[in-house]
């Protein structure tokens, strides 16, 4: 399980099991997030790389892998 890590001086999540929506893009008018900034933790609170496709998800290389052998499950914590 992903929870989305709202950087600072953004509002909180609403929940937290909230997910930003596909396509959900934040306020123009909030801060920028911190450079290298985790915007998701995994169940133990360590910086997770995201679910695919989610804002702020580090996930081109695992789509890279996919496309290369569309064979392998891709797992991760």
């Amino acid at each position: 399980m992903h929870k989305f890590n709202a950087p600072p001086d953004w509002p909180e999540p609403p929940s937290d099991s909230w997910r930003p929506p596909m396509g959900w893009e934040p306020d123009p008018a909030w801060p920028d997030a911190p450079a290298g900034w985790g915007f998701w933790t995994n169940r133990n609170g360590r910086r997770s790389s995201g679910p695919i496709g989610a804002y702020g998800a580090v996930d081109a290389g695992r789509i890279e892998l996919a496309t290369v052998d569309p064979a392998l499950v891709l797992m991760h914590s």
